[in-house]
């Protein structure tokens, strides 16, 4: 689930992984597990390889609020 954030839709906000915790009133633990096993509609930006140290860096993960809103919305419905 790992898609485009929709920068140009107005009235859309880019939220953060604190912003989404707080919406969804669950951990930051549980938010990039979701991320991981692409549950939730998401998008990793500034990943990449430390040139000094050669180590993996994750990169920020941010979230589109429209998506979010339309994922809750799918969920509510398919239960």
């Amino acid at each position: 689930m790992n898609q485009a954030i929709d920068y140009n839709i107005p009235g859309n906000r880019i939220l953060n992984a604190k912003e989404v915790c707080t919406m969804l009133d669950i951990g930051k633990n549980t938010l990039y597990q979701w991320c991981e096993q692409g549950l939730i509609p998401h998008k990793r930006v500034g990943g990449g390889i430390d040139e000094m140290t050669g180590e993996r860096r994750r990169g920020r993960i941010l979230f589109s609020e429209k998506r979010i809103l339309e994922w809750l919305e799918n969920r509510a419905t398919e239960n």
